[in-house]
């Protein structure tokens, strides 16, 4: 499948002046918030899935885990 990237450059060049920052991917062109939902009318049918995770006692995050 395709990995959508993160651009946060507001205003991207590759992708438009009114580019907020997200994440974009480049197999179909669909554009997501920071927060990974999908804007409207694009062709990603979902908003992005977000992984599993949880917060160490230190204040740290661990991806790929729950708790």
């Amino acid at each position: 499948g395709c990995s959508p990237l993160y651009k946060p450059e507001v205003g991207d060049p590759e992708i438009g002046a009114d580019w907020n920052g997200g994440f974009f991917c480049p197999c179909h062109g669909s554009l997501f918030d920071l927060s990974g939902r999908v804007y409207k009318n694009m062709p990603a049918p979902t908003n992005l899935e977000v992984p599993p995770y949880k917060f160490t006692d230190d204040g740290g995050i661990i991806i790929g885990e729950s708790s």
